[in-house]
């Protein structure tokens, strides 16, 4: 659960490093600019959602749950429209991934406990 809690924190860091230039240095007309409005927050959301993983354990299942779908879909939407590369997408997608992997097992130890 440690592991996945800082995973979350160093990919959230990873990509909203590169969102944020997106929106400095492209103009507000540009998609770039977007794509890097609606990343930065939901980077920052994984990263939240990764530090009350490290704090709160099993009782925040569904904010990292969320985080995670957030998290997988911005990075699908931003390589669809041209804006991110491969290894970036892979790392929201894989980190998204293993939430959800967590979710689930940690919710059939919950019931079998």
């Amino acid at each position: 659960m440690k592991v996945m809690a800082v995973l979350m924190v160093l990919i959230g860091f990873a990509i909203g490093a590169g969102a944020v230039p997106e929106i400095v240095y492209s103009g507000s007309g540009s998609i770039q600019f977007w794509v890097g409005v609606f990343i930065t927050p939901t980077a920052a959301f994984f990263v939240i959602a990764g530090v009350l993983v490290w704090l709160r354990g099993v009782r925040v299942r569904q904010v990292a749950l969320l985080a995670a779908l957030l998290m997988c879909s911005s990075t699908i939407t931003a390589t669809a429209l041209g804006v991110m590369g491969a290894a970036p997408t892979f790392m929201g997608i894989i980190g998204s991934l293993v939430v959800v992997a967590w979710f689930w097992r940690s919710r059939n130890l919950a019931a079998t406990s």
